[in-house]
């Protein structure tokens, strides 16, 4: 059960690695596929990890080598699988500021892929380093540091935050990572115990 285990680990791991950065040029569609997987891969690490608690013999422990593995590849799944999480999050809000016949709510012009047209420049990069950081600290027993990183973007993104798509776009985004990061860091820590 506990290769199990870190196979699911380390396969949420390398694929989200290997999708992070591709996921401003991918389609919708293909974002939402690739967040499904991710949420499936994270359920299944849950799950299997849950299993593991389950059964004393099993649970013997990693050793220094697979505690490690464990560790860096929770964080990479938690740093870079939100990506598409987040994205599609966002898309499905986008959508629901519409009403059924199409037209928005709002009234403005409808942007054709929130990601390429955010007036929020530089949020994979940011998004990937804050995940890193929230599952960094829960691991670390520091949850203190959460006050300390959500305080440091918001100072950051102070000055674009004047338009109410864009701190829509800024709480969800942040939202929807820190749960991310935090389910990662809780799966990590069950797998650890």
């Amino acid at each position: 059960m506990s290769i199990l285990c870190l196979t699911l680990v380390c396969l949420a791991a390398v694929l989200a690695a290997l999708t992070c950065f591709r996921v401003p040029s991918q389609s919708v569609v293909r974002r939402r596929a690739w967040a499904l997987v991710q949420l499936v891969l994270l359920g299944s690490a849950a799950l299997s990890g849950y299993l593991l608690l389950q059964l004393p013999d099993e649970s013997a422990g990693w050793g220094p080598a697979g505690a490690a593995a464990v560790t860096v590849a929770g964080c990479l799944a938690a740093a870079c699988g939100g990506a598409p999480v987040t994205t599609s999050i966002l898309e499905i809000s986008r959508r629901a500021g519409r009403r059924p016949s199409g037209e928005q709510v709002t009234g403005a012009p409808e942007p054709s892929d929130p990601e390429r047209e955010s007036t929020l420049h530089g949020g994979l990069w940011i998004g990937v380093l804050e995940r890193l950081a929230i599952v960094v600290c829960l691991l670390l027993g520091w949850p203190t540091g959460l006050t300390v990183l959500a305080a440091i973007k918001a100072l950051g993104r102070f000055s674009e935050l004047k338009d109410a798509d864009a701190v829509e776009r800024f709480i969800l985004g942040t939202l929807a990572s820190t749960l991310w990061a935090a389910a990662w860091a809780g799966v990590t820590l069950m797998l650890l115990a």
